[in-house]
């Protein structure tokens, strides 16, 4: 069985791609280079078959291969920083989904697929999430006037929120949000930087109600601080741990007085 190590790049850009012959039992050895948004990420892939061009699509999360396969059983493995796309895989073959062997790292996802076939053949791999960028629209407590919004991210890498805002009317529209410790810690002269479509912005803080006014037609507002809160699924394993130990420790500490 051969194994292979992994796969990414950007859309419509064309990849770097070094092929190296090495034996019969470790296949073809690739090397792909991403560039996506000032940041750069190395890929290498091993396959018992030829890849031909690799295409990352940042607004699908998507990672598409061209393969070209000579042979019947076909095995590959890859190795997906989680920091480029994350979150939740989804993996096809020729628009079938498939179910292969995938293994969560610290910093990469590992993925082992075979498949049979001779010929060409493509190879997806779909993410949730794009340079740590995460949906948390569930868990920020926020209200607006003279607008609504359309969804809350979180970037860890830049430790910012930003609101995504829709039907914003002809008057000025104001958005308020609870920002409690656990969301968005402000920077050390205890203020954040705010800006509205790519210009800084005023705000007023009350407690932990920071309230933040804008204009018609404004479409985004980021919020800049020290730490901001991650995607849910990273604290629950956090969360249940703790639970779990405290519940140990609970168990002993009773039956210290039976």
């Amino acid at each position: 069985m051969i194994k292979i190590l992994l796969i990414l790049l950007i859309i419509f850009s064309v990849p770097a791609v070094h092929a190296v012959p090495l034996s019969d039992m470790t296949g073809l050895k690739f090397t792909f280079p991403v560039k996506t948004d000032d940041r750069s990420f190395t890929i290498e892939a091993t396959a018992n078959f030829q890849i031909s061009n690799l295409d990352f699509n940042k607004n699908e999360k998507t990672i598409i291969l061209d393969a070209t396969s000579s042979i019947e059983n076909n095995t590959m493995e890859i190795v997906i920083p989680t920091s480029l796309i994350g979150g939740d895989f989804k993996f096809y073959l020729d628009n079938i989904e498939l179910f292969p062997n995938a293994k969560q790292g610290k910093n990469s996802l590992f993925v082992a697929i075979d498949f049979i076939g001779i010929g060409k053949h493509e190879i997806k791999f779909q993410g949730t999430t794009y340079l740590d960028i995460f949906d948390v629209s569930d868990q920020i407590d926020f209200s607006t006037s003279g607008g609504l919004v359309d969804k809350v991210e979180s970037n860890p890498s830049t430790n910012s929120l930003m609101f995504f805002l829709n039907d914003t009317n002809k008057n000025v529209g104001s958005l308020s949000i609870n920002l409690s410790d656990d969301v968005l810690l402000p920077f050390e002269n205890n203020k954040f930087i705010v800006i509205i479509d790519e210009i800084e912005s005023n705000y007023s803080l009350d407690d932990n109600e920071l309230t933040i006014d804008f204009n018609p037609n404004n479409k985004k507002i980021t919020i800049f601080g020290t730490y901001v809160i991650p995607e849910f699924y990273e604290i629950t394993p956090l969360v249940l741990a703790t639970s779990f130990i405290g519940l140990i420790v609970l168990r002993k500490y009773k039956k210290l007085f039976i």
